[in-house]
């Protein structure tokens, strides 16, 4: 590596790395926002609150790192241009690629880290995180309710109308259908959890339980004052060995070969979740081109680089959405794996040949040929 490679490669890996950092934390914080109700409503402690959005950050690390590296990319040759740096490195005879060597390099490092990523540490922290939120679910139907709307967990709904000042439910419905051939309903003016720690029981006070027996059609009523149920979705009680893993939840090798049975949908869907997972890194080398490519050809303007700089993500949206939209309408034509491959292989050729030797030998031949 020469001295200006390795000069420019510094600036470019340190501009990215704290552009991924900020970014990082940004949407870090907007997805932790959705989940203070876990602590200021039910009562999760708050290590565990930290722990669960702590998985959250290898998905977002592989969203912003592509992202950052096309920003540090075209802001550090952009100075470059400002400084009148590169105008200098091209008079002195340095070529195009030689330019652009840093921003390859730092493309295909972040990719081969992002490949950590999305091949290991992306899958586990998704199971990890499903881990958290179904043990959360599963402690207690007090984890279901949310005021003014219907919750669903395996065969319990429940529904509350509001809440007090000390917290306890008013208004509460529950419907229960873990009995299997009999569904019951509970409506209660109110309702009170205690010992969560247990697993939790809820006392209703002032109401009713329904119950109706499917095979007869026959319904019964029973009012109370008082009725105490178990709070624990005892129909859940499988553990995490017995679940079904979603797609995110999975590596790779078990995305392209599963080791069950399953449905030619499901099956779509596992194809398309793995080629995203072997695609997703390579945007960040396609990035780091696309972003060379338009600040180092063409001719320097003293007027800026603002059409440059746009086009540079223009073209960038239109990748990785073009990529997405084809692996996401796979159901519908095996065809759309290799346009998917092929969409950001194609820009990277592009790239690599703008920035060869052999580029410019084909634009003075084409010169040469326009003035004859």
């Amino acid at each position: 590596m020469t001295q200006l490679t390795r000069y420019i490669f510094r600036q470019l890996f340190f501009t990215v790395l704290v552009a991924t950092m900020v970014l990082t934390c940004i949407l870090w914080l907007a997805q932790s926002l959705r989940y203070i109700d876990f602590i200021a409503n039910k009562g999760i402690p708050m290590l565990l609150f930290l722990e669960m959005i702590f998985y959250l950050l290898p998905n977002l690390v592989v969203i912003v790192v592509p992202v950052a590296v096309l920003i540090g990319v075209l802001f550090i040759y952009n100075k470059l241009i400002a400084d009148h740096e590169l105008v200098v490195m091209q008079g002195s005879g340095i070529s195009f690629w030689q330019l652009a060597k840093p921003a390859v390099l730092l493309g295909s490092l972040f990719a081969l880290f992002l490949y950590s990523f999305t091949f290991y540490f992306l899958p586990l922290s998704f199971r990890k995180y499903r881990d958290i939120t179904l043990a959360l679910r599963e402690k207690s139907l007090a984890s279901l309710v949310q005021v003014g709307q219907f919750n669903s967990l395996g065969r319990y709904t429940v529904y509350a109308r509001s809440q007090d000042s000390q917290g306890n439910f008013l208004g509460i419905l529950i419907y229960d259908g873990s009995q299997g051939e009999k569904a019951t309903t509970f409506m209660a003016e109110k309702g009170v959890m205690f010992n969560k720690e247990e697993g939790g029981r809820l006392l209703l006070l002032k109401g009713n339980r329904q119950e109706k027996d499917i095979k007869t059609g026959k319904p019964s009523i029973l009012y109370f004052d008082q009725y105490t149920i178990e709070a624990k979705d005892k129909s859940s009680e499988g553990g995490k060995e017995g679940r079904i893993l979603k797609a995110y939840e999975c590596y790779v090798g078990e995305l392209l070969y599963p080791k069950e049975s399953i449905s030619p949908s499901l099956r779509m869907e596992y194809l398309s979740a793995a080629h995203q997972r072997i695609l997703s890194p390579l945007y960040s080398l396609a990035f780091a081109l696309l972003g060379v490519c338009t600040m180092v050809l063409g001719y320097f303007n003293r007027k800026g680089r603002t059409g440059k700089i746009v086009m540079a993500c223009v073209i960038a949206s239109l990748l990785e959405v073009g990529a997405m939209v084809f692996l996401h309408t796979l159901k519908y034509a095996a065809i759309m794996i290799p346009l998917s491959y092929g969409f950001v292989i194609v820009t990277v050729g592009i790239c690599l040949f703008l920035l060869s030797p052999w580029a410019n030998r084909a634009v003075n031949s084409l010169k040469r040929l326009r003035f004859r």
